[in-house]
Formats: structure tokens, C-alpha cells, sequence
């Protein structure tokens, strides 16, 4: 499985970045102070520890923009996860915030034998995604952030934290007391 994150287009706010650097170099700070094992363990998990932080930053920021939460325009969003459920990927578990959406799939096999690339992928959720929600605003321009974050789960204990992270996330952001809540959420039945 890959669990896979893309945002809106924006820019952030001069605070949420100082914020973000300065746990940053937190972080490097620790790290010297650790013995080579912890060190090791640490970088390893560095980009997923980044990314958690980020993530948080965004979701809880004021100042961010929440087109996603328009139930018209994250229907188109879930209505493109949705699409190549079962030919390119098995869709496994999403969350559309206001800003960003999480998504776990199983990449599936091509005739040729090689998975569905995931950068193709992702692009064909944001090509379409932003084609129909610019058409629906009367907009014209990029919506997305080219990149996107996305991870291989490693594990069975990875994938179940994994799980919990996708379908906790509007609880976290205080948007929802119970993830069932929000409209944009929704994970296959997993043990």
C-alpha cells in the first residue's frame, strides 16, 4: 500500500513557516545529542516526522484555504479516487480536508507486469480534479501543489497507523468529534 498526500496551491503564511523551521532545527538539535543508533532511527523517520509536523501546521492554520470543504467540490475530488478503484489501484481509505487530502491505495498490476506509476496517478486526480472544480468556480490556473507527499507502508503495524491517521484527521483539526462525521472521510472495512 501507499498512502499518499497533495494540497491546494498556496502560499503559507511567514508565521506557519518560522513555526515549521524552528521545530525543524529542534529536531537537528536533539539529534546531535543522541547515540548513533537513536541517530540512525531518527533520520529514517525523519521525512514522515516532517511531514506529520506540516501537516498539523496546515490543518489547524486560520489563514488556509478551505475550498475543499464545499461539499459540491469535494465530491468531485472523492468522485476522482473513486474512478480507477479497481482498475489502476484498490482504493483503500481517503480523507478530503479544506486544504489537502489523504489517500491510501494499493497500486494493481498492469498487463505489462508493473504497477500503476504513482506519479501518473496523482497527476490524473489533479488534472482532472482541477479541470472540474476550475470550470465549476469560472477559474482559470493551477489548483494543486505540483508535488505530493507519498510512502510506502512497510507493515502491517505501519498500514493500521496509517488507517488511523487518514480517518483521524478532521478530528484532529477540531472539525468533527467522531471521524464518521465528516463527509470526506471513508476506509474500507479493515480488522
Amino acid at each position: 500500500p501507499i498512502f499518499i498526500t497533495f494540497r491546494l496551491k498556496f502560499t503559507l503564511p511567514g508565521n506557519l513557516l518560522q513555526t515549521l523551521s524552528d521545530k525543524k532545527v529542534q529536531w537537528f538539535k536533539k539529534l546531535k545529542n543522541m547515540n548513533q543508533r537513536e541517530q540512525e532511527h531518527q533520520l529514517q523517520d525523519q521525512g514522515r516526522t516532517f511531514f506529520c509536523w506540516y501537516d498539523e501546521l496546515i490543518a489547524t492554520h486560520a489563514d488556509m484555504p478551505n475550498l475543499l470543504r464545499k461539499k459540491e467540490i469535494s465530491d468531485i475530488v472523492i468522485e476522482a479516487l473513486r474512478f480507477h478503484d479497481g482498475v489502476r489501484y484498490a482504493l483503500m481509505a481517503f480523507c478530503v480536508m479544506p486544504n489537502h487530502v489523504h489517500v491510501l491505495i494499493h497500486p494493481l498490476v498492469q498487463e505489462s507486469g508493473d504497477i500503476y506509476p504513482i506519479a501518473h496517478v496523482t497527476y490524473t486526480w489533479k488534472r482532472y480534479t482541477a479541470n472540474r472544480i476550475n470550470t465549476l468556480l469560472g477559474r482559470r490556473g493551477n489548483l494543486w501543489q505540483q508535488e505530493s507527499y507519498d510512502r510506502m507502508i512497510r507493515d502491517e503495524a505501519e498500514l493500521a497507523s496509517t488507517f488511523e491517521y487518514i480517518i483521524q484527521n478532521p478530528v484532529k483539526a477540531g472539525l468533527v468529534d467522531n471521524w464518521l462525521d465528516w463527509p470526506g472521510t471513508w476506509m474500507v472495512k479493515y480488522p
